[in-house]
């Protein structure tokens, strides 16, 4: 059965980075096996404040999208590559390949992500 959610009414709340200065962001999980039955994907969406970032991190064994909602970002990879994203842009993230993502600009970075099969999402620390 179709599930249909509230982002900031129904997803699961999750703050991260909070003992780390620079990177903190909220996680409103919303698809998972626990929220919504869900066997192959998680989705969320996480809000990075403008200076906020996460780790340098990996999800091993899945592939991962991720989409600016709004915001600017600075995507870097493990090798150091860096691209601007805006609004409306997209990135595909393969299986187990190391990235960051950085909040710059003036307002918060609005990021739509979903990663198959699910994971862990990335701890404080890399």
């Amino acid at each position: 059965m179709a599930k249909f959610m509230k982002a900031f009414k129904d997803a699961e709340e999750i703050w991260l980075g909070l003992e780390d200065p620079g990177m903190r962001r909220k996680v409103f999980r919303l698809v998972s096996k626990e929220l919504a039955g869900s066997k192959h994907f998680n989705a969320g969406i996480t809000i990075f404040e403008p200076g906020e970032r996460c780790q340098m991190h990996n999800h091993p064994g899945s592939e991962e999208i991720d989409y600016i909602i709004k915001g600017r970002a600075l995507a870097i990879d493990k090798e150091g590559n860096e691209t601007v994203l805006e609004a409306n842009d997209m990135m595909f993230i393969p299986e187990g390949e190391y990235h960051q993502h950085v909040s710059i600009g003036d307002e918060p970075l609005w990021l739509l992500w979903v990663y198959t099969p699910q994971s862990e999402l990335p701890s404080a620390k890399a």
